[in-house]
């Protein structure tokens, strides 16, 4: 951090603890925030923050104490307590001088969490007596197991299709999406939130955290905050989240990730309505894999189960399938389709992958001129397509590569080219669609980049997908795991070569 107040400077960063007037922002005031910097302050190495009841809860706690002096037979004492502060397990270690320095060992903490109720939130309180040196740590506990009795009137589907037919008949539908099944609008979640700002370091996710309707009945038996805590972290490792911006104004997700400012798509993770005759909850959280050792989802799932059984399931905002197909865009299609990119520059394929984390750039900042350039795409056989979405490079601060007119076309050979539609895209982050009006069949496809913006001499590409109106494709296509990618800038990126951006060694002058 930069300081401990916000910063407007270089895009605005709200990274600090105080606001630009150095007054509290309300999730932190100074009496709680020296528990954990201040002088003298506990210290408990938890391993982690999720348990069984089947358990064992063991901590070694320490101290770090910089006072004016040693604390001479200082006693030091631990407990467990839940949210309305009942204490459940106590204990205090040996009296002991303490002398200023840091890491200084207090002692290990034993508890059985099988005497803790579960699922629910409870704070390790590790502290000196006759002091007012004292710190905590929230944990969660949960069943060992799940009861097993998943209620039979539930329909669970990650396939829209079916979805939509049970809905029809007046079901009630816990809808997982796959990943893949997103469009490119609705991003990644992070473990850690946006460092900065994205105006000056983007990317494709840029989770801010997570505003939560605690008191949905839908969490009744999974114990939360209003905000993104240390439980969450295994709900949104490596999930996707579903941009509500086309579906209903009025539609209030009950577990809405926060987008960064820049952006701010309306986004959510966990989210209700009526469709058709039927009742639908949707969850982009992965609530079904791994769950023997993903006790976090295992309980959430439950929850929602629970809710979804119960007389309190009615949801109030109503959606039309048609609503909902709108956030859909199969991003696997081109792999489907067998679809090969060849074109000069950097990894081709990166644009038919379905990850907007990678990227197709040809060209470079150092070339005289820009040149036109052209990705070329074959599908094993003719496509029937009514356009194209076009992802632009996700993670480069001065919009590198972005492709300003471009004309496109097609071809049954691979030799004879026909103009299809000739266009202007904008500088931008958000995916942009091409619509013919009509269908098209090829075997090949051409883009043909005709200009960019300002002096870049780049062309990139994070994602180019048709817009398929052929059969039925087969769902033989494994869902994404998308790779990781560092923001870039033209500040940051000199000395890297654009056709493989692979850092090159400065050759040593002769002596």
């Amino acid at each position: 951090m930069l300081d401990l107040h916000d910063y407007l400077g270089q895009g605005t960063a709200l990274v600090g603890l105080l606001d630009t007037f150095w007054e509290e922002k309300g999730y932190v005031n100074a009496r709680e925030f020296k528990r954990f910097n201040g002088e003298t302050v506990p210290l408990a190495r938890l391993y982690k923050r999720t348990f069984t009841a089947d358990e064992k809860f063991e901590v070694d706690t320490e101290i770090a104490h910089f006072g004016e002096k040693p604390l001479i037979n200082a006693n030091a004492y631990w407990k467990l307590a839940d949210a309305n502060g009942k204490t459940y397990a106590n204990g205090q270690f040996p009296a002991k001088n303490i002398e200023i320095g840091k890491n200084i060992p207090l002692g290990k903490i034993t508890a059985d969490l099988s005497k803790l109720n579960a699922p629910n939130e409870y704070k390790l309180i590790v502290g000196i007596k006759n002091t007012t040196f004292e710190n905590d740590w929230n944990f969660w506990v949960y069943p060992p197991k799940a009861d097993g009795n998943e209620p039979k009137d539930v329909f669970i589907t990650h396939d829209w299709n079916e979805a939509e037919t049970k809905l029809n008949a007046g079901a009630k539908v816990l809808y997982m999406p796959r990943k893949a099944d997103l469009d490119w609008t609705s991003p990644p979640l992070d473990t850690l939130p946006v460092f900065w700002t994205r105006l000056m370091n983007p990317a494709w996710g840029r989770m801010l955290g997570l505003w939560i309707d605690k008191n949905s009945p839908a969490l009744k038996d999974f114990p939360t905050a209003s905000f993104f805590d240390w439980q969450w972290t295994e709900l949104v490792k490596n999930a996707r989240v579903i941009n509500l911006d086309k579906l209903p104004v009025n539609l209030q997700p009950i577990v809405q990730p926060i987008d960064d400012w820049n952006r701010n798509y309306k986004l959510g993770m966990i989210f209700e309505a009526k469709v058709g005759r039927g009742k639908l909850l949707v969850s982009s959280a992965d609530l079904e894999n791994d769950l023997e050792t993903r006790i976090v989802a295992r309980q959430l799932r439950q929850s929602i189960l629970n809710y979804m059984a119960s007389g309190k399931f009615n949801p109030q905002v109503s959606l039309t399938p048609e609503n909902f197909r709108a956030v859909l865009f199969d991003t696997r299609v081109m792999k489907k389709l067998g679809a090969k990119a060849n074109a000069a520059g950097n990894d081709a394929a990166n644009a038919v992958d379905g990850d907007p984390n990678t990227f197709w750039i040809a060209g470079t900042q150092k070339d005289a001129s820009r040149q036109n350039q052209e990705l070329t795409i074959e599908f094993p056989s003719q496509v029937s397509f009514s356009g194209l979405v076009m992802m632009p490079r996700q993670n480069h601060r001065d919009h590198e590569g972005d492709v300003r007119d471009y004309l496109l076309q097609t071809s049954d050979d691979g030799a004879n080219w026909e103009d299809l539609k000739r266009g202007a895209f904008v500088s931008t982050f958000d995916p942009q669609k091409i619509d013919f009006g009509r269908n098209i069949s090829a075997k090949y496809i051409k883009l043909v980049s005709l200009s960019g913006f300002g002096a870049d001499k780049t062309t990139a590409i994070a994602d180019l997908a048709v817009v398929y109106t052929g059969a039925k494709l087969p769902d033989n296509a494994e869902d994404l795991e998308y790779k990781r990618v560092k923001s870039a800038s033209t500040d940051i990126d000199e000395g890297i070569n654009a056709d493989d951006k692979k850092p090159k060694p400065t050759p040593k002058k002769p002596r």
